[in-house]
């Protein structure tokens, strides 16, 4: 054996010792850490908590994809989309929803992080998100390979906050709330082919939800980056009759 392994072992059984003195080995191995996990959240990650020992209440979660103590929430990330969080803004809106809600919040990055980086353009962008939200919002930053390891680091923590902390697991709820600015590009982006760039640059060129919504085709096909089919697709929508008018 491996002298790290040995003194692993030694530990271990030192550990089991003192539990074993104190009453405490058979309460260790019968507590059954709770879990709140998020409906949409990974069916892989739920099984993996039940395999090893938690009990997995699947709840509507705002903010976070788990809850494992009352004043803990963590959000998961896949490396990819954690990525598009970070350009389309949604990364630092949900870590000021969670910090808000919850007194304690831990981000867990889940994939291949080195091999992601490796063929980004600019890693700076990926490091720079990563400290905006450690340092911005005061959340931990955890890495993991993949569902099997993020479920055993959440059974772990879920553990050690209500087995050895006695915190309670108790789910907050804020819903999510948007600025006017965010509402005028909510709104425009529920034109066809308009995403939050072509929003933006729809209100910047009109001024305001109304005015883009009154635009003639030839006044779209003013705004740089739209082109024919989307100009169409925006006038069809907007003068099509709803459905059942006619039969009335």
């Amino acid at each position: 054996m491996f002298p790290i392994l040995k003194r692993f072992a030694a530990l271990d059984f030192k550990w089991k010792l003192k539990d074993f003195k104190r009453g405490e080995l058979a309460l260790s191995r019968e507590f059954k850490p709770k879990v709140f996990a998020d409906v949409r959240e990974s069916m892989d990650v739920k099984d993996y908590l039940r395999e090893f020992g938690c009990e997995v209440v699947e709840k509507a979660l705002a903010p976070a994809d788990y809850v494992v103590a009352e004043s803990y929430a963590v959000e998961r990330k896949e490396i990819h989309d954690f990525f598009r969080s970070v350009f389309d803004g949604r990364l630092f809106e949900q870590a000021k929803r969670l910090t808000e809600t919850y007194e304690n919040a831990c981000l867990v990055v889940e994939g291949d992080v080195l091999n992601a980086v490796k063929f980004m353009q600019n890693p700076q962008v990926f490091w720079g998100a990563l400290a905006k939200v450690m340092a911005d919002h005061n959340i931990a930053a955890v890495f993991t390979p993949d569902e099997k390891h993020t479920a055993m680091f959440l059974c772990a923590l879920a553990k050690k906050l209500q087995e050895e902390e006695r915190r309670r697991v108790v789910v907050k709820h804020k819903p999510k709330t948007h600025t006017l600015k965010e509402r005028q590009l909510l709104a425009v982006q529920s034109l066809p082919k308009v995403g939050p760039e072509r929003a933006e640059a729809l209100l910047r060129r009109f001024g305001s939800v109304r005015r883009v919504f009154q635009a003639t085709k030839r006044e779209l096909l003013s705004v740089k980056g739209l082109g024919e089919k989307t100009a169409q697709a925006i006038v069809d929508f907007l003068d099509t009759k709803y459905p059942g008018l006619e039969e009335q």
